[in-house]
């Protein structure tokens, strides 16, 4: 089973720091075309995404959840679907031990991706992984998974080099990976 990992902030939807509700949503350009393209494609969608605000005591498990159920329901509408979200709550500064919130599911380490490659059935030899930060794309490396880098307000502060060095291209928006890769 080949599969698209996204990350969800900056990638999906529009960073406004700790989106948490409806009304802060907002998708990102080209971001439903790009899930139309992939679900018509046969892959399997799987959003993977940090969390931290959980930790913070900005908002709940529940409230991202409900927010991702909104989300589900606005993409049905429309004839499309992400098929798995995966959220890692844990903070290092905001969670100390003992965690309350598993550390090995926050990227850069590979917890949610290898839950939803069992899950899921998963070949990460066929699947890919967009997102906005260079931890998004270190445990797709690590899998085996080909990363794609989408520009948002952090690509200032993250580190070129290892993009250059792991042969990463950048990216304008998720629908532009697909137009020139697919």
């Amino acid at each position: 089973m080949k599969a698209f990992f996204l990350d969800r902030d900056g990638t999906l939807n529009v960073d406004y720091n700790f989106v948490h509700k409806p009304e802060e949503w907002t998708w990102c350009r080209g971001a439903l075309e790009a899930i139309k393209w992939l679900n018509q494609n046969e892959f399997k969608i799987i959003v993977v995404t940090n969390q931290s605000g959980i930790s913070r005591g900005h908002y709940s498990v529940n409230d991202v959840n409900q927010l991702h159920n909104w989300v589900d329901t606005q993409l049905s509408e429309k004839g499309l679907r992400i098929d798995d979200w995966y959220i890692a709550p844990h903070h290092p500064k905001f969670d100390p031990a003992p965690h309350r919130f598993d550390p090995a599911d926050r990227k850069p380490e590979t917890g949610m991706f290898q839950k939803a490659i069992r899950k899921h059935g998963i070949d990460p030899a066929q699947s890919f992984m967009a997102g906005d930060k260079v931890s998004d794309l270190k445990p797709a490396l690590e899998l085996g998974i080909k990363p794609f880098f989408i520009k948002s307000r952090h690509a200032k502060n993250q580190n070129h080099h290892w993009l250059e060095r792991n042969q990463i291209a950048l990216y304008t928006t998720l629908l532009e990976v697909l137009q020139k890769n697919f």
